[in-house]
């Protein structure tokens, strides 16, 4: 009896030091190199693929001050996204700072407000600096009382900032009616800027052409013609390779103007005098706002497999030739549904197809590029989704940024969307929550009791 008690006990040994091995062993593995998996709906913890693809390119060291009181929500959420870039890029170093500690620091660069981040690069002359305050990086969602953290959009693009050695330049055309930069743009100016680009607006008849170092030109929905001169120097631009977004919408009405279409015809490729209708895929049961289809191609790829939509309110459609020239390539991007319409007749107060109306599937955006010259363009016949308003939509933002990416071959940068800080709530009818209250309360934890009785039973009566 003794011998076997001896055995069983040397053998319960063995297995618990066995056990307390293994677990040592694995704490130790983990320890060296952690794994975490990212449970949240929206991917809270996970950066995207733009920001590894930034700072796994980084040469230079950068340097992040972040200034946060002790102990705040805020600090832990922007700590734990830095964390994220240091196990990415070893050359991230980061230094927290509490300002009512340590306000020698504060003062030395200038910081007066509290959640302020940061980015240094180089030293002496070369020294670059991006400031991101409080407000860049906590916002507003769309949804009432949403709110929504900005951290990883805004912090890659203060790295790309510091970092960059040349910006690239992007001129948006004014001076014929125009959506300008001040009033409607803003949002879009400062993506832009997000994405490495110099951003300023351009009169091309004040400047007396267009300028050299540009590297892409926005045309966001002109009213009046543009003039000889003008139209020479844009035709002169895209001769060279030039890279340009030209959107044109409907909201203002029939398409009185006729210099886009009369310089798109060099390629096959015109904006329609029409209004969308697509009332299978619309945004808010809203026919006049589509929410067209991806059609395959880098710009929209991403965009596609995330599942993020775009939103084109008051859109025209864009025909191309079936056949273009040999040196042409025409893409298409968005495509409405086949129930979708063009309507022609703007004082028409029906919504229903009448004779004239152009038939769907209808392109709603293409890419344009010829092979003899480099150019390259992407027509959008949405110019509300530019706006202020419209831009936060959905994948709106994306779709932009994207183009702009693709059209300065960048296509390794896609734009990376907020994270959304809405708390998701699961509300129990009251038999629900008896049911949920007895079999987590008491019917699992009874039934622990009872197999853990009924083996001490068996082991005592053995």
């Amino acid at each position: 009896m003794n011998s076997t008690r001896l055995k069983y006990g040397t053998n319960a040994f063995l297995m618990t030091a066995i056990l307390l091995a293994i677990l040592i062993l694995a704490n130790v593995i983990v320890a060296q190199k952690p794994v975490k998996w990212d449970l949240t709906k929206n991917k809270q913890y996970t950066l995207s693929d733009q920001t590894k693809q930034v700072l796994r390119n980084l040469k230079t060291d950068v340097t992040v001050y972040a200034f946060f009181k002790d102990g705040t929500d805020s600090k832990e959420m922007v700590k734990n996204l830095l964390d994220q870039y240091r196990s990415v890029s070893k050359e991230i170093s980061v230094h927290f700072v509490d300002p009512d500690k340590e306000p020698a620091i504060a003062q030395k660069y200038g910081i007066t407000d509290y959640d302020t981040v940061l980015f240094i690069s180089g030293s002496g002359p070369s020294e670059k600096r991006q400031v991101v305050n409080s407000y860049d990086i906590f916002g507003f969602g769309n949804e009432p009382n949403t709110a929504t953290f900005n951290g990883e959009q805004q912090f890659t693009q203060a790295i790309i900032d510091v970092t960059q050695t040349k910006k690239l330049k992007a001129y948006i055309l004014q001076g014929h009616d125009e959506l300008n930069s001040i009033d409607y743009l803003v949002t879009f100016k400062n993506a832009l800027k997000g994405e490495g680009y110099n951003v300023e607006d351009l009169n091309i008849g004040q400047a007396g052409g267009i300028p050299e170092d540009t590297a892409l030109l926005v045309i966001v929905n002109p009213r009046r013609d543009f003039s000889d001169k003008e139209m020479q120097a844009l035709k002169a631009y895209f001769e060279k390779g030039g890279k340009a977004i030209i959107a044109m919408g409907a909201e203002y009405g029939p398409l009185t103007e006729k210099s886009v279409n009369e310089l798109l015809s060099t390629w096959g490729v015109k904006f329609d005098n029409d209004a969308v209708v697509d009332p299978a895929r619309n945004y808010f049961m809203d026919p006049l706002s589509p929410v067209p289809q991806y059609k395959f191609h880098t710009i929209t790829n991403k965009l596609d497999l995330s599942n993020l939509y775009v939103v084109m309110p008051m859109a025209r459609s864009i025909s191309y030739a079936e056949k273009p020239a040999e040196n042409i390539k025409i893409e298409q991007l968005l495509s409405t549904s086949d129930k979708a319409w063009g309507k022609t007749n703007f004082s028409s107060k029906t919504m229903k197809f009448e004779n004239g109306d152009i038939k769907g599937p209808l392109s709603l955006a293409v890419a344009v590029s010829d092979s003899k010259t480099g150019m390259k363009m992407v027509l959008v016949g949405s110019s509300m989704m530019f706006t202020d308003k419209i831009i936060t939509l959905e994948a709106d933002r994306d779709f932009l940024m994207n183009t702009a990416n693709w059209l300065a071959n960048k296509t390794t940068q896609i734009s990376i969307r907020p994270k959304s800080l809405e708390f998701n709530q699961i509300f129990l009818t009251g038999k629900q929550a008896v049911m949920l209250f007895y079999t987590t309360v008491v019917i699992i934890p009874l039934a622990v009791w009872i197999v853990g009785g009924y083996m001490w039973y068996r082991r005592k009566t053995a």
